[in-house]
């Protein structure tokens, strides 16, 4: 991945922190609470002095006073301690939920070359461990920002109230701690990349393994997989301990370098004070007191550039175009007609999927294409829905080239089925009507729907009929009912084109003759694409294309393409062999 330069960094936090605008209110009243905890601090050291000069006066006055004033201030720090750090993480939980939700959408509009070149472990690593990430440079940094930036402030001014002389020999390691921070922050900000790709391939090995649990076990690769984990996870295991040593060594080295400061501003107040004890010894809480705050602000660089790194990666995906829609205009499917004109297809520049596809469909019919695994048959269906755009020629439907309509249009006139069905962790109903809100679906529908699609027998068999969660990927049903349940949801759609990608391949020759019934009847009035490794399912077809290595070979009914002794032929004695065409 491009990775953005450091000197960018500020533009990068910037913009991270742009998120936190619709919470400015919040943010409000955390810089209050921090302004309040920080005042305390300050008046903690002054406190000293008086509790110094009423032991050596015997102050009455003082003695019952110094004490009640502790408590008070502590007690404003506490109300102040309470709202900054509550309300800056209410902000930095709604940041995250905000930049979440965000990256998911847009996620959702990108083009298919995008998953393509990802594998899911890293997308899901992306919304759920990188995006966490940025929790601490919103959440932790600006927390640290306030509440210790402000309290080094206030003890610094307090600093040179009392001697201003010392007090600028005291800063003189300023330019030591940040010589300190800067190299720790070109550090952290890379390995903490690195760990991102890590974790990123932890998600990838589970989500394979657990998806993929029943090959796992009955290839008997429980080991394997373990060992691939195991590797993933040491990977990770490595350069989190070189981050966190790295982390851990700044602290000892940063109080080195305090204590050594201290010691001098020690030894100065020894050799040269000249006002009083309240006053020495308050100034030394002071200076001892700012050590601390002072340290977490210089080691608010390791946290700022972690959730830089996470950002970074994030903003990088957010950035990316969306799936090429600039047209607005409506497909009003009036026909069906689809033609292809010329149409040249790569996935990659150096492999060409699709040469010279040139045929028409007309209105109403049903055009089955065939060949062998790798010609290009759903590649056309891809470029019918748009996944992918065509590198030459044009896809017309009724006489409109698909790529000046919108693509919502586009897609919601034409209904799929392919080979891999998709099934989602919801109830059977919203499966079949998917994409719809509750309120929005038509229960009658369904239940027609899932009738037409063979479906209804088993659904109404389960605990609770159309109402029963499927479980992920629908993994309680079988092959063939999940396959009647993706027809099912095409059905609902009742869009004028469809298309069926080896829509019965889940199927027993049983059912799948009643499903081709099913389908037959779906298809009256529409126009219909059928992608087929079973020839006798489209025997009846219009119009039959036989594709070889992405262009047409041959084309025309069953009975004709028979009688020409070509490629089709082939296919069809190999089919009846007991041979799939695939």
């Amino acid at each position: 991945m491009p990775t953005i330069p450091a000197d960018n960094s500020w533009q990068l936090y910037r913009r991270l922190l742009g998120y936190t605008r619709p919470y400015a209110r919040l943010l409000i009243i955390s810089f209050l609470g921090f302004l309040l905890y920080a005042g305390m601090e300050t008046l903690m050291a002054q406190l000293m002095k008086y509790f110094v000069d009423g032991l050596e006066s015997r102050d009455k006055q003082l003695m019952w006073m110094v004490p009640l004033a502790i408590v008070a201030a502590r007690f404003v720090h506490g109300v102040g301690s309470y709202f900054g750090n509550y309300y800056i993480a209410r902000v930095g939980i709604q940041v995250v939920n905000d930049l979440r939700r965000d990256l998911f959408k847009h996620l959702l509009h990108l083009p298919s070359r995008y998953y393509d070149s990802q594998n899911s472990g890293e997308i899901i690593s992306l919304i759920t461990y990188n995006v966490a990430q940025v929790t601490g440079s919103v959440t932790k940094a600006v927390q640290v920002g306030l509440r210790d930036g402000f309290t080094v402030l206030g003890l610094f001014v307090y600093l040179i109230w009392v001697d201003w002389k010392l007090t600028c020999i005291f800063v003189a390691i300023a330019p030591v701690l940040g010589l300190l921070a800067s190299s720790a922050s070109r550090y952290f900000r890379k390995l903490s990349l690195r760990m991102q790709v890590s974790m990123g391939g932890i998600t990838h090995i589970t989500n394979e393994a657990i998806s993929g649990y029943r090959l796992v076990k009955s290839f008997n690769g429980q080991e394997y997989e373990a060992a691939r984990f195991d590797k993933a996870c040491e990977e990770n295991n490595r350069l989190s301990k070189k981050y966190e040593r790295i982390a851990a060594l700044q602290g000892p080295i940063f109080h080195l370098v305090i204590a050594v400061n201290l010691s001098i501003i020690l030894f100065l107040i020894m050799t040269f004070w000249q006002q009083d004890t309240g006053t020495a010894v308050a100034y030394l809480t002071a200076a001892a007191m700012i050590a601390k705050p002072l340290r977490q602000v210089a080691t608010i660089n390791e946290t700022i550039q972690k959730g830089l790194s996470a950002a970074e990666t994030i903003f990088e995906v957010i950035d990316m175009h969306s799936e090429q829609d600039e047209h607005r205009a409506q497909l009003q499917v009036q026909k069906g007609a689809i033609e292809f004109r010329a149409v040249n297809f790569s996935y990659t520049e150096h492999k060409q999927a699709l040469r010279n596809i040139n045929f028409t469909v007309q209105p109403g019919q049903t055009v089955a294409l065939v060949g062998r695994s790798g010609s290009g048959k759903s590649t056309l269906s891809h470029l019918l829905l748009r996944l992918y755009t065509t590198t030459d020629g044009s896809i017309l439907i009724d006489n409109t080239p698909i790529n000046t309509v919108s693509l919502h249009s586009l897609r919601h006139n034409i209904a799929l089925v392919n080979q891999h069905t998709v099934l989602f962790n919801d109830t059977v109903a919203r499966n079949i009507a998917y994409g719809l809100d509750d309120k929005d679906i038509d229960f009658a529908r369904v239940q027609r729907a899932a009738q037409l699609a063979q479906a209804e027998e088993f659904i109404l068999a389960l605990p609770d009929g159309f109402n029963t969660l499927i479980g992920e990927d629908g993994d309680r049903l079988s092959g063939g009912q999940r396959q009647r349940l993706a027809i099912a949801r095409a059905i609902y759609k009742d869009a004028p084109i469809l298309i069926l990608d080896e829509a019965t391949s889940a199927l027993d020759n049983e059912a799948e003759k009643a499903i081709q019934i099913a389908l037959d009847a779906l298809a009256q009035d529409r126009t219909t694409i059928v992608i087929a490794h079973r020839l006798s399912t489209i025997e009846a077809a219009d119009v039959i294309i036989v594709m070889e290595q992405g262009a047409i070979i041959e084309t025309g009914t069953h009975t004709e393409l028979l009688a020409a002794n070509g490629a089709y032929a082939n296919l069809h004695r190999t089919a009846v062999n007991g041979v799939t065409a695939e």
